[in-house]
């Protein structure tokens, strides 16, 4: 009696299995299909404007930097230093020693000021 609950447990657990499996490929078809008659009207709707079809930016800027070999942030890139050995003048200003810099006396105060970060007031 045992094996014979076993048996029809392990065939009840195949069919809902199967059955999920079933549902999952049904519903990915489902959205493929959907995305597919989609496509076809933003085409169609393209050409009845006279217009292309337009392409998302981001492919137009990936075909963009595959074609110079030149990636943001990485080496050659935008941004991206041509010579770390380069040597940059700056223009030298003196500091005035008169203004003292004072610390503040309650550091807690200063963090739980709701407009510390907006405020154009410096402390001191």
């Amino acid at each position: 009696m045992q094996s014979i609950r076993e048996f029809l447990a392990r065939v009840l657990a195949t069919l809902v299995r199967l059955t999920l499996w079933l549902f999952t490929a049904v519903l990915a078809l489902l959205l493929l299909a959907v995305a597919m008659v989609l496509l076809f009207f933003g085409v169609l709707w393209a050409l009845v404007r006279g217009k292309r079809p337009v392409q998302p930016v981001f492919v137009g800027r990936f075909r963009q930097y595959a074609s110079q070999k030149v990636w943001p942030g990485g080496p050659g890139g935008p941004g991206a230093r041509r010579d770390s050995a380069e040597v940059v003048d700056i223009e030298v200003r003196e500091v005035r020693e008169g203004r003292e810099v004072r610390e503040p006396d309650d550091v807690q105060d200063l963090a739980d000021s709701p407009d510390r970060l907006n405020s154009p007031k410096r402390p001191g």
